[in-house]
């Protein structure tokens, strides 16, 4: 189990509020649809391999100190947002825990258009041209809490189409689809490993997938099980709870693209419940056409958890290996080393990262670099710079070690290591500033950004801090641990950096600042940055 939001969103499920927050909404509306020109991004991951590499940035590290904050955007009915934006020459589009996708003004934050979906926008928005009835048009994909997947006309907000990814009850949707070449590509997960933590429930039948859809119609063309069986009754517990497995092996995190060999990346999860398999804590290569699958590569064999694990009386869900717990969060990267030699790279739990053959899933190199554990090492995301040669890796290691981390140190912070061997190049600590603040902790859990000469990271202590790429240096801090006058008029509060992090785009720097899970403490800030300006670019 990742730090993901579903503990949250879980508790507040019958709650999810649908309608709009009107005094959130209804104001610093702005004139025009805005423009789908400049399109910045290929999804979660900037471009399709996920290296998280903006190469469109006009910050860098002589100007990174002269960033200001130029409007904040309050999300409603949020206490863990856990979008990722996508950003055009003048529009912004964020979603809400609440369902609401927000298209707004660059410059100002003012609001285009809203489309309201069935809950929580829980991945990135992302972009894709397709052909419908005669017409291009381009496209917004998301997915949210509820496992469905929608498809969204960027210049107007309306509906094109809704699919519900998966029937079990208890499926979600946390890694963002990928879009290539007229097919959507979605991963899907669930939130069956907190429902466990119930006696009463039968535990477990989940099981994780990816499936590639038809981008103009939602139809499905394929579907790719981690876990081949389906779920079958294993033992009876107290006479009437059936219990059920083999079961888990979720897909957290977006996938990668490889059109050189048509190949399809992914990760998975821990098994829910017993018997483990050999497809959990997994990277997979599955073929982009029909999802056949070339290779799979375990990395931790026998990882069965679930929230009853360690719960006193409330355990009889545990399986019995009882973790560790050490699923990939963080999606797998594909990416060209110095040398000219293409490798896999994926970040886990456990603290370690692996570079891989893409050909074969044969290991390369291995190299530890946290101490891992069930809320970090790696949780959301690594990022490249293949002109350094660089692979910059962040590291959440809360809580303290448990049973299967030993010994060993926390290591959190920000480290930096060769593409081509795994060895360290350097390390920047995050101790965190947490002196006074209840939900605070040390460590870089959200996903990281990279440019030419910067690494952008959030601390779970609120602080946005820009590095030196090649040195690790700090150059630029803000403490978004703090509230914000919002332009649309919200009690607007940051908090804890998590989840998607930040993005660049040109002279901008966009981040969500509050995450309520595991104790952190929640907030609603939506974050606009921009480098000073003579006058304004445009907008209101």
């Amino acid at each position: 189990m990742s730090l993901k939001p579903f503990v949250h969103a879980a508790l507040l499920l019958p709650a999810v509020l649908l309608s709009l927050t009107i005094s959130g909404i209804g104001r610093a509306a702005c004139p025009g649809a805005g423009s789908l020109e400049g399109l910045t991004s290929a999804g979660w991951g900037i471009d399709a391999q996920n290296r998280r590499y903006q190469p469109r940035a006009a910050i860098n590290a002589s100007n990174v100190a002269d960033l200001e904050l130029a409007w904040a955007f309050g999300l409603e009915d949020s206490k863990s947002p856990h979008s990722y934006p996508l950003v055009t020459d003048d529009t912004v589009f964020i979603g809400s825990e609440s369902g609401n996708l927000h298209a707004l003004d660059r410059e100002s934050g003012c609001s285009r258009w809203v489309f309201s979906a069935d809950g929580d926008i829980r991945t990135a928005i992302v972009h894709g041209n397709v052909e419908i009835d005669g017409e291009e048009r381009t496209l917004l994909f998301f997915g949210t809490f509820g496992a469905r997947a929608y498809a969204v006309d960027a210049a107007t907000g309306k509906l094109v189409w809704e699919k519900l990814m998966d029937g079990h009850r208890f499926s979600t949707l946390t890694g963002t689809p990928v879009f290539q070449d007229g097919r959507l590509y979605v991963p899907v997960s669930a939130y069956e490993v907190i429902a466990a933590i119930a006696p009463v429930y039968g535990c477990c039948s989940f099981r994780g997938s990816v499936a590639a859809l038809d981008a103009a119609t939602g139809t499905e063309i394929w579907r790719r099980y981690t876990i081949e069986e389906e779920a079958r009754v294993t033992d009876t517990r107290w006479l009437f709870i059936d219990e059920k497995g083999p079961s888990g092996a979720p897909v957290w995190q977006a996938p990668a693209i490889d059109r050189k060999r048509g190949l399809l990346y992914f990760a998975t999860g821990e098994n829910y419940s017993d018997p483990p398999t050999d497809t959990s804590d997994a990277v997979f290569a599955v073929n982009l056409e029909d999802g056949t699958v070339s290779w799979h590569h375990q990395f931790t064999e026998g990882d069965a958890w679930n929230a009853a694990c360690g719960a006193s009386w409330l355990d009889g869900n545990c399986p019995e290996s009882d973790g560790p717990d050490y699923d990939f969060g963080a999606p797998p990267i594909l990416a060209t080393t110095p040398y000219g030699r293409d490798l896999l790279y994926a970040g886990q739990k456990s603290g370690m990262v692996y570079a891989m053959d893409p050909e074969t899933g044969e290991l390369v190199w291995e190299q530890r670099v946290g101490r891992g554990g069930k809320l970090g090492g790696i949780h959301w995301g690594m990022a490249v710079n293949e002109g350094l040669g660089l692979l910059y890796v962040p590291v959440s290691d809360r809580g303290g070690a448990g049973r299967h981390e030993g010994d060993r140190a926390a290591a959190r912070g920000l480290h930096a290591l060769s593409l081509q061997d795994g060895t360290l190049r350097w390390s920047t600590a995050e101790p965190g500033s947490c002196e006074g603040r209840e939900g605070c902790f040390p460590g870089i859990s959200a996903a990281i950004l990279a440019t030419e000469d910067l690494v952008i990271a959030g601390g779970l202590d609120g602080a946005l801090n820009a590095y030196a790429a090649d040195s690790g240096e700090r150059l630029w801090s803000f403490d978004t641990w703090r509230t914000f006058t919002a332009v649309n008029e919200l009690e607007t509060e940051g908090g804890p950096l998590d989840v998607h992090g930040p993005l660049i785009v040109d002279d901008m720097l966009f981040i969500t600042s509050g995450y309520q899970s595991f104790g952190q403490k929640g907030g609603n800030a939506f974050l606009a940055f921009r480098l000073p300006r003579s006058a304004p670019l445009g907008g209101d």
